[in-house]
């Protein structure tokens, strides 16, 4: 709401994308209109965070695999504390992944069963 979508909160803004016709923002900045605000945001951003706009999760395999395969993983990992990894505000569970050892997850049950 306050950060008119020049914020990592923004789904499309952290994609490294405009807010099109099917957000549902308030005030948005994140647009052509404003482009020269987003650009600051973005190299702003950028300048704290280097990887901010790099997808989270990254195909292990070849490029046919896909996101919910196995050899899928998230880059920098969760940091879930109650929820053992099983519920969908866990980033791992979400995109399909297992945990990894990036994870720094609290009694995570969501490994592979293979590993335990």
């Amino acid at each position: 709401k306050n950060s008119r979508c020049l914020k990592l909160y923004c789904e499309c803004f952290s994609s490294g994308v405009e807010c099109g016709a099917g957000c549902k923002c308030v005030a948005c900045r994140n647009n052509e209109e404003f482009e020269a605000d987003r650009r600051t945001a973005v190299e702003s951003t950028l300048e704290r965070n280097p990887l901010a706009f790099r997808p989270k999760i990254t195909q292990m395999g070849g490029d046919d695999a896909d996101v919910a395969s196995p050899m899928a993983r998230h880059l920098r990992g969760c940091h879930c504390k109650k929820s053992g990894c099983l519920k969908k505000y866990c980033e791992c569970f979400q995109a399909g992944v297992m945990c990894s050892e990036q994870c720094k997850c609290k009694d995570c049950r969501n490994i592979d069963d293979a590993v335990k």
